[in-house]
């Protein structure tokens, strides 16, 4: 049995080829180009030449209302027989008048308000004396109603001058039309005038820029299809010979070359080509050195940050009739914010809480030296002013790195509940009275640490009395920042404790964390956040 040899189909010649290709969506980007720009330019056209005539609209409206006397339109009879009184008819001739020297006015009218809402009637219409045509049989009489609901500028027209945002029909036609307020001699709104122009002037206007348009699109796909051709025979010959140098280089002959000729563009690309194969080279060798050194530089990193874990109380203090909790969330695999509790004496506890300026490994480094200094000095006096003076001095000794540490050192007697505290430049912490539900902020005294030697820190202190709160935290929580760029700020800290003051301190600490995770959303952190809450019990 003879078999049947079915060929295989392939593509009309036209589309494989490259050159008609870079043609192809050479011109499509001009049609497109040339389509978006026709676009932009007619509407605004069009939107220009219609901001014009409702602006002429609004001036005309606003002249020929200010020529009117609202007082004497108030005595004209709102039926058919008041077309005929003195009063009508010497308004009519004005109106006349001014639809005679304003060439394309059709119709100028005079409402006014009626009791039902949006609901006008006629008081004086031009259309009553002057027709443009006999064809004109629909007049409105004094008294006749009109329903305005379907045109917003005319009712704002009682207010100030106005005009339509968009052409409106009705029984009289298509129009754009504007509006002003007609004022009695003692300045009261009394009516609205209305001027009406045809919009068929509007009409021929847009239709001749959009033939423009459609005359010039035309122009420019044909020198679309003409600089195509011309460009992508250019191209191509050179395109073909990067192509022969990429498949050599895809088999990883590295030493092949591409043969340069001329200084455009693809001649650059094909020197480019050649000093690549020489480069790529080099970079395998440095590529392994450095993905070596990067994962050396990680497993020191998570080293150091099982380290500065370490630095921070493993568990809460157990003191008398105080609840206490603690957090931190680094911004980094590191950070510079920390807390502490210190071990004074029996029943005295010294209580931190720092933010190092920085981030990264260098404000770590400086948290762990500081925190070193600090637990050294509250351990040779209970005054927190004397401890924050001495450590101040041996950062300022020992640090050569330009970096300051913000610090809140608190000493807490557990048998009396006094508080005495002293703040080097710290966020204030909140102190929320148990009787009052009151807050007062616990603000700074003196400069952050390692600025200068010999800081003068003063000690405050007060009592705690069952239910009383102090709230420590670091910038990083007022400051955190949300999708839209809004802060956490205090104020929201305020609520957040306020709200929930009957939570133990730990409860209340994750019910922040929790507030600031919704706050922001999935923006990411920028900062080390770190909260220490104290709750008297």
């Amino acid at each position: 049995m003879a078999k049947i040899l079915l060929k295989e189909k392939k593509p009309f010649f036209l589309f494989s080829s490259f050159r008609f290709k870079i043609m192809f969506f050479f011109v499509l980007t001009m049609v497109a180009a040339g389509t978006a720009t026709n676009i932009l330019v007619t509407n605004y056209a069009l939107r220009s030449q219609f901001e014009q005539l409702r602006s002429k609209l609004e001036s005309i409206a606003q002249t020929a209302a200010v020529s009117i006397d609202g007082s004497s339109l108030q005595s004209i009879p709102l039926n058919k027989e008041g077309a005929q009184t003195p009063v009508y008819k010497d308004v009519v001739r004005k109106l006349l008048e001014i639809k005679r020297k304003v060439p394309g006015i059709r119709y100028i009218y005079i409402l006014a308000k009626t009791a039902k809402p949006g609901i006008l009637q006629f008081v004086i219409n031009d259309s009553t004396e002057e027709k443009e045509s006999e064809a004109e049989t629909a007049v409105a009489y004094p008294g006749d109603e009109y329903d305005a609901t379907r045109f917003p500028e005319m009712l704002e027209g009682f207010v100030k001058a106005s005009a339509d945002k968009e052409m409106g029909a009705d029984q009289w036609g298509v129009f754009l039309s504007g509006y002003a307020p007609v004022r009695s001699r003692e300045g009261a709104v009394v009516a609205v005038l209305g001027v009406d122009m045809t919009a068929e002037d509007v009409r021929s206007v847009q239709t001749a820029v959009r033939q423009r348009m459609r005359f010039f699109f035309l122009l420019k796909i044909l020198a679309a299809i003409l600089l195509g051709f011309f460009i992508s025979g250019g191209v191509t010959r050179q395109v073909r010979e990067l192509m022969k140098g990429v498949q050599h280089f895809g088999k990883g002959d590295l030493d092949c070359k591409v043969a340069v000729k001329g200084r455009d563009e693809l001649a650059q690309l094909a020197c480019v080509f050649n000093k690549m194969s020489e480069d790529l080279k080099l970079h395998i060798e440095e590529l392994k050195r450095t993905t070596a050194e990067k994962e050396r530089l990680v497993r020191e990193i998570e080293i150091a940050r099982e380290i500065q874990r370490s630095f921070l109380p493993e568990f809460y203090p157990e003191i008398a009739g105080i609840d206490i909790a603690a957090m931190t969330l680094p911004a980094r695999m590191v950070g510079g914010d920390f807390y502490d509790f210190i071990p004074i004496d029996k029943n005295i506890w010294g209580l931190a809480i720092a933010d190092v300026s920085g981030k990264g490994i260098p404000s770590a480094l400086f948290m762990a030296l500081s925190r070193a200094l600090m637990r050294a000095s509250a351990t040779i006096t209970t005054s927190p002013d004397k401890a924050i003076n001495h450590a101040n001095n041996l950062i300022c000794q020992d640090s050569k790195a330009n970096m300051f540490v913000t610090l809140f050192y608190a000493v807490l007697d557990a048998e009396t509940k006094t508080f005495k505290y002293a703040n080097a430049g710290h966020n204030p912490p909140l102190l929320v009275s148990a009787s009052s539900n009151d807050i007062v902020l616990l603000k700074a005294q003196t400069m952050p640490l390692g600025i200068a030697q010999d800081i003068e820190a003063t000690t405050e202190e007060f009592t705690l009395k069952p239910g009383d709160l102090v709230i420590l935290y670091t910038d990083g929580v007022t400051e955190a920042i949300n999708e839209e760029r809004e802060q956490f700020d205090v104020e929201r800290l305020e609520k957040i404790v306020k709200d929930n003051r009957h939570l133990s301190a730990d409860q209340l600490m994750h019910r922040i964390e929790d507030a600031l995770k919704k706050f922001v959303g999935k923006q990411p952190q920028f900062d080390d956040i770190t909260i220490m809450i104290i709750k008297a019990t």
